[in-house]
C-alpha cells in the first residue's frame, strides 16, 4: 500500500514513518534495528493499525485481517530486541479471531507491556528528531500525544498489480478492490463461476497462512476429483443459435464474458464453442433477433414455470 496515500499520517515525506513490511526487515535475524532518518535505535516505537484500512473515504473499506495479529508479534519482538524501549499500540478493536489469537495478543500487554491504547490516530508530524503522534484514547476519553523515534503503519492488504489481467484471461469475477470473487461464500468457497478455475490464498480476499493453506487444500481437493474421471461430463445446459433468425450481429459475441461464441466467416451465423460455454445466459438476453437460446431452458418451459409458480 503506498504511503503517499496517507499524507496525514507522513507517509511518504517523514522518513521514521515505515510501513510493517520495512519493519519486519528491520526484525529479520542478522538485521539492524535502527531508522532510517539518522541510523539511531529507535527506544520509543508507535504501532498505527487501520492505516488506510476500515476508511472508505480515504482508503479501503475492508479489514486486512491479519495486522492485528503480526502488530502483536512486531511488537513483541522489538520489545525481546530491546527490553528498555517501549511499545505503543493506537488500534480501534483488536480481531484476534482464531485459535490461540487471542491470547497471543494478550501475552505482548501482559508480558512484554506494550501499551495499547483504543483509537484513531489523527496525524503525525515531526518535532525536532522526533516523530509526534496525535490520537485519541476513548476509553480514557482524552486526547493523547506520543512522542516516538519511529512509527509503524499496519497498512492494508492489496490484490497484486496482476490481479486484473490474470482475472480477464481466466474469465473469472472480481470485486470493486480487484479481489476474486468466489462463486458462493458459503456452498462454494473455492469455486469460481467459470468451470474448472479454482482460488486460493489472498486473491481472493485478505487472509492470514492457515486460512490460505486450508483453502488451498480445498482447491486442491476440487481438482483433484476433477482429473480422477477418466470422462468428463458436460452440464446438458448449453447455449446454441436458431439459425434460421441469425443476422450475423455481433450482439451475443460481444456480450459472451467466456469468448464461448464466434460468427462463423463462411455461414455468417453466430456459433457456439460448448466446452467453453458456461450457461450464463448473457447471450439470450443480447440477441435482437432471439435467435440465442440454451438447450433446456426454451422460453416455453420458463413461462411455464412462471405460470406454475403464479397458481
Amino acid at each position: 500500500y503506498p504511503l503517499e496515500r496517507l499524507p496525514e499520517y507522513g507517509g511518504g515525506e517523514i522518513a521514521d514513518v515505515v510501513d510493517s513490511l520495512a519493519f519486519e526487515e528491520m526484525l529479520r535475524p542478522g538485521a539492524e534495528l535502527r531508522r532510517p532518518s539518522d541510523g539511531l535505535v529507535p527506544r520509543d516505537v508507535v504501532f498505527v493499525q487501520c492505516a488506510g484500512s476500515r476508511d472508505p473515504e480515504r482508503g479501503v473499506s475492508y479489514c486486512s485481517k491479519v495486522c492485528c495479529m503480526y502488530v502483536a508479534k512486531q511488537a513483541m519482538m522489538f520489545k525481546e530486541r530491546l527490553p528498555e524501549g517501549q511499545a505503543y499500540v493506537f488500534y480501534i478493536d483488536i480481531r484476534s479471531a482464531g485459535k490461540g489469537y487471542d491470547e497471543f495478543v494478550q501475552q505482548a500487554m501482559e508480558k512484554y507491556s506494550v501499551l495499547y491504547l483504543r483509537g484513531k490516530v489523527s496525524k503525525i508530524f515531526r518535532r525536532g528528531d522526533r516523530v509526534v503522534v496525535w490520537g485519541a484514547d476513548t476509553l480514557a476519553g482524552r486526547p493523547l500525544e506520543v512522542e516516538a523515534d519511529l512509527v509503524v503503519l499496519a497498512t492494508p492488504m492489496l490484490p497484486a498489480r496482476e490481479a486484473s489481467s490474470l482475472a480477464q484471461t481466466l474469465h473469472i469475477g472480481a470485486d470493486a478492490y480487484g479481489f476474486y470473487n468466489e462463486a458462493h461464500p458459503k456452498l462454494r468457497p473455492v469455486e469460481s463461476l467459470t468451470a474448472g478455475v479454482y482460488l486460493a490464498g489472498a486473491g481472493q480476499g485478505p487472509k492470514d497462512i492457515p486460512e490460505a493453506v486450508a483453502q488451498a487444500g480445498g482447491a486442491a481437493a476440487k481438482v483433484l476429483r476433477l482429473f480422477s474421471q477418466e470422462e468428463m461430463i458436460q452440464e446438458p445446459t448449453v447455449a446454441y443459435v436458431v439459425e434460421d433468425f441469425c443476422s450475423a450481429c455481433g450482439a451475443c459475441v460481444a456480450a459472451c464474458p467466456y469468448e464461448a461464441r464466434e460468427i462463423h466467416p463462411v455461414l455468417r451465423v453466430a456459433t457456439v464453442n460448448a466446452a467453453l460455454c458456461q450457461t450464463c445466459g448473457a447471450c439470450v438476453v443480447a440477441c435482437p433477433n432471439k435467435a440465442s437460446r440454451i438447450h433446456n431452458w426454451e422460453p416455453e418451459q420458463m413461462l411455464a414455470m412462471a405460470d406454475v409458480a403464479c397458481w
